[in-house]
């Protein structure tokens, strides 16, 4: 607890161990910069690359390159000093074929991930809505199977 405000302002990293931030500034400065960012997707990315549904769409990959796209375009959304500039989110989904099951499965994965590291959930649910807003650019909009003929 922060001395003399009687609540807490402490955010659970569980790489580092617990420590006090500062419950005010930018969602970026809130879940610890860059570096709790980069914590927080090398996790992520552990964790769907583990899975049984989605891990074959990371599988020959470039992990640490995904992690740094990540990494670059979360700071710019979440009001950090970096802008993103990679490819358009499209264009690199694109040739992936990934239908809105794997989207909500990646979704699923990030909300599970931000909790357990202890980012508060003002700022789960906007970068959720973010995230949910890139859907049809990261979807080729298909649901999980296909209708069959």
């Amino acid at each position: 607890m922060r001395a003399g405000l009687g609540r807490p302002t402490a955010v659970k990293d569980l790489v580092m161990g617990e420590r006090l931030l500062p419950a005010t500034g930018s969602d970026y400065e809130r879940v610890g910069g860059e570096p709790g960012l980069r914590r927080i997707f090398t996790d992520l990315l552990a964790r769907m690359g583990a899975d049984f549904v989605i891990g074959y769409l990371f599988a020959g990959r470039d992990v640490a390159r995904i992690i740094e796209m990540e990494v670059s375009l979360a700071a710019s959304h979440l009001g950090g000093p970096e802008r993103y500039a990679g490819r358009s989110v499209a264009r690199v989904h694109g040739p992936l074929r990934i239908n809105r099951g794997h989207f909500r499965r990646r979704m699923a994965f990030l909300r599970t991930t931000l909790r357990d590291h202890g980012v508060d959930e003002d700022i789960i649910a906007r970068w959720v809505a973010h995230d949910l807003r890139l859907e049809p650019a990261v979807t080729d909009g298909t649901d999980c199977a296909q209708e069959p003929a």
